[in-house]
């Protein structure tokens, strides 16, 4: 699997990979690697070489809760619309939507706005909006 993410001037490529455990191995054009494993109850666990390690796990009303090792811990739950909501304990609330075509929309509370798609090769775009 190819990815490739472009924003602000930047170009980010990787490649997915599974290893013999069935863990989800992620290496990038600018040397970042992670691997992606589900423990026994369900979590999945990222850890990168360069120290973030975050767990994902989901509660009793389906949300799914995020937390990381260097202290933000934040929750992802979906409205009656279908759009995503995220909250941290930062401060930080998003909204992802996603349109007709299969746009999505990000938008945050800091002011940050994206639109992310697919071109017809299936990268991924990553544009401000």
């Amino acid at each position: 699997m190819f990815v490739a993410l472009v924003g602000f001037g930047q170009s980010y490529q990787g490649t997915y990979s599974t290893d013999y455990f069935g863990n989800t191995q992620y290496q990038d054009n600018k040397g970042t690697s992670g691997t992606y494993s589900t423990d026994y109850f369900g979590n999945t666990h990222y850890q990168d070489n360069k120290g973030t390690r975050a767990t994902y796990s989901t509660d009793y009303f389906g949300n799914t809760q995020y937390q990381d090792n260097k202290g933000t811990s934040g929750t992802y739950s979906t409205d009656y619309f279908g759009n995503t909501q995220y909250q941290d304990n930062k401060g930080t609330r998003a909204t992802y939507t996603t349109d007709y075509f299969g746009n999505t929309q990000y938008q945050d509370n800091k002011g940050n706005r994206y639109e992310i798609s697919t071109d017809y090769f299936g990268n991924q775009i990553v544009r401000p909006n």
